[in-house]
């Protein structure tokens, strides 16, 4: 049995060491903070990192916001939010430079109503109604020849595209495209084309003359040649048949043209001498005039009466006007006195006679009655014919009539029908 003396000491040595054993040191302590801190950042990195920079994180909530609003900013290749995927900055360069080409071509569509500003690529070639079309895929044909490469420019949206007859190199690629055609042996669309070029207000008078001269050359062979080109809407083949005369063909085919003109384009020497089963030309009116009086020019045109807009241009001819001023502006059409050796009573004087085929008679071998319409029915007595003073063409010495030469009076009164050729004298 222990003393009590023993057992105290004993008792409190035991606990002593027991309580030195059972304390907790600082880094103790300081461990379940560790502890804490390690969690918080691995579940920082885990599950709350964000996925690129505070930059990428604006554009990904714009782009959310943008989708979640229904719009649309525009090409881009950014991973959505929580993808992991990075953006491609070579693609975002390449979509920067272009999306402004992409805007300014709808722009140009929008504006022009298609790709090329305007621009139409027929399929076919057009007739009269679409010839200013051939010019354009011409212009399209030689910016590909030159190995030229589209530009992409923004036009003004307030100064309208350009016409034809503003841009002298444009002309001459018409013509050049018309002797392609004609080259082509299709005569009759290129002077569909340059016909409707001729309309264009906006010629100079140097490129008038030349597309005229252009027109004329071609219609040697269309209306005054002895062929029939495909596709011609002037001009019919017809066979002779029994008991025909010219006369009776012209009557019978209503083609508001002379007889005689069948003769000239067939070069026929001796109307009366056509044999049976012959293939003629037959070249259908109605053609009009348009007088100008300042050139001192007769224009010859076919087509419709009604739709001058429409005429298609023939050839030209040099003309004599009155004297002061005489020759009235108007619209007239031809009437019923179409003659042939015409006898001619001076108006001035009525003692100045000349009977028919005289050869000093003042208006020739064939007059052209006119009489006014609309606004104009009242000036009458006017004509177009011809004159022994070849001297007066180009200048003012009539009495306020036309006067043509002897030859080309002859062409003229073959083509113009009575009571349907229009006669325009403008200024």
């Amino acid at each position: 049995m222990s003393l009590p003396s023993q057992s105290s000491r004993g008792v409190s040595r035991q606990s002593a060491v027991h309580t030195r054993r059972r304390k907790t040191g600082p880094g103790k302590r300081v461990l379940p903070i560790v502890v804490v801190l390690v969690a918080f950042a691995l579940l920082w990195f885990v599950v709350l990192k964000p996925n690129g920079t505070a930059a990428n994180q604006a554009d990904d909530t714009a782009d959310q916001l943008a989708a979640a609003q229904g719009g649309s900013g525009g090409p881009d290749n950014r991973a959505l939010p929580g993808s992991g995927a990075k953006p491609d900055p070579e693609k975002e360069v390449d979509e920067a430079i272009e999306s402004p080409i992409a805007s300014l071509t709808d722009q140009r569509r929008n504006t022009n109503g298609n790709d090329r500003g305007g621009i139409s690529r027929p399929n076919t070639r057009p007739r009269s109604g679409e010839a200013t079309s051939l010019l354009d895929n011409a212009a399209d044909q030689a910016n590909a020849d030159s190995g030229g490469q589209p530009t992409v420019t923004q036009p003004p949206l307030a100064q309208p595209r350009p016409t034809v007859s503003t841009d002298p190199s444009r002309i001459r690629l018409q013509l050049d495209t018309a002797r392609r055609l004609i080259a082509e042996n299709d005569r009759v669309a290129a002077r569909a084309l340059l016909s409707q070029t001729l309309r264009n207000d906006g010629l100079s008078d140097s490129e008038a003359d030349v597309v005229r001269a252009e027109i004329a050359e071609i219609n040697e062979d269309l209306v005054f040649g002895p062929i029939v080109a495909p596709g011609d809407p002037m001009c019919e083949e017809y066979r002779v048949q029994s008991g025909d005369s010219l006369s009776k063909i012209a009557s019978r085919r209503e083609l508001a043209t002379h007889w005689k003109l069948i003769q000239r384009v067939n070069r026929i020497s001796n109307p009366s001498r056509i044999r049976l089963g012959q293939r003629l030309k037959l070249v259908r009116g109605p053609f009009h005039a348009v007088v100008h009086k300042r050139e001192h020019r007769l224009d010859l045109y076919h087509g419709s009466p009604d739709d001058p807009d429409s005429w298609v241009f023939i050839r030209s001819y040099s003309v004599g006007l009155g004297a002061d001023n005489g020759t009235p502006i108007g619209s007239f059409v031809v009437n019923g006195s179409k003659l042939e050796n015409p006898g001619w009573v001076n108006p001035r004087d009525s003692r100045e006679r000349y009977e028919p085929n005289d050869p000093n008679n003042p208006i020739g071998e064939f007059w052209i009655g006119l009489d006014g319409l609309g606004d104009d029915a009242g000036k009458s007595g006017y004509g177009i014919h011809g004159t022994v003073e070849r001297e007066s063409i180009g200048q003012n010495m009539s009495m306020g009539c036309v006067r043509l030469a002897d030859d080309d009076i002859a062409e003229v009164y073959e083509l113009l029908g009575m009571h349907v050729s229009r006669v325009l004298i403008r200024p």
